[in-house]
């Protein structure tokens, strides 16, 4: 149970990112930074979402998140990675997103191009997939310079037909279809099937890799991209420009 104010933390902005590499498994160098939300005093990113949403401040948490991930990418790491930034749907529809989306462009220009955002599959939210105006919230993303990235694809017909109807540059498989990959020739099966529908346009993410043994497998099965513990824990940008990238590094 929160017994602080998380609200509290939403107006002082006493928020900040920590990134997450996602590595080209064909050349093994740094494709992307992941931003994943962090708090001080540290929260629970899922219940200050929880709470968020329970007092009607989502939109502003996530905002706010997504401008701190900006704010705190380097001009440096612009130029050599894309950002994957996280995002709800209900951001995308809301009247004040593209408000927002200008003065984030107009503050930061030299991000335009270079941002992934990556569409929460959140089941709460699902209802907004199928309305116009998210509809049209992707497109217009699109259209500023965004690539769009669907996070936590589950492996069935539905998400097929998001893939087409949307035509994303990325979707993401979490890590229950990652996790003992190695040893499991279901789970081979199933991100082989879903390589059937990606191409260079759409690319397979595929994250919570943990050991060597599953991203040797992932390699070998030819997902394009990958993320995980076994590649780097999450960290401070200090932390990632002052340490070089090897991997098992980040392993618990």
């Amino acid at each position: 149970m929160l017994t602080i104010n998380a609200l509290k933390f939403i107006k002082m902005k006493d928020l900040y990112s920590e990134y997450q590499p996602i590595v080209d498994s064909n050349h093994n160098p740094i494709f992307a930074y992941e931003s994943l939300m962090r708090s001080s005093p540290k929260i629970n990113p899922l219940r200050m979402i929880e709470y968020a949403r329970h007092h009607k401040a989502l939109y502003k948490l996530d905002t706010i998140c997504i401008e701190n991930a900006v704010a705190e990418y380097p001009y440096s790491f612009f130029r050599n990675h894309f950002l994957f930034i996280n995002i709800f749907p209900s951001t995308i529809v809301h009247n004040d997103f593209k408000k927002f989306i200008h003065n984030l462009i107009g503050k930061y220009p030299y991000s335009r191009g270079r941002i992934v955002f990556e569409v929460n599959e959140d089941t709460t939210e699902e209802h907004i997939w199928t309305t116009e105006d998210f509809f049209k919230g992707i497109l217009d993303l699109k259209s500023y310079g965004f690539q769009i990235a669907f996070d936590d694809m589950p492996v069935v017909s539905n998400s097929f037909e998001k893939m087409s109807r949307f035509e994303p540059d990325f979707v993401k498989l979490d890590q229950t279809k990652s996790k003992d990959l190695s040893k499991s020739l279901e789970k081979q099966q199933l991100i082989t099937l879903f390589l059937e529908f990606t191409n260079e346009k759409t690319k397979l993410v595929l994250e919570g890799i943990e050991t060597k043994e599953d991203f040797l497998k992932a390699k070998q099965l030819g997902v394009p991209l990958l993320q995980g513990y076994y590649i780097s824990k999450p960290k401070r940008l200090e932390a990632l420009s002052n340490a070089g990238m090897v991997y098992g590094r980040g392993q618990r």
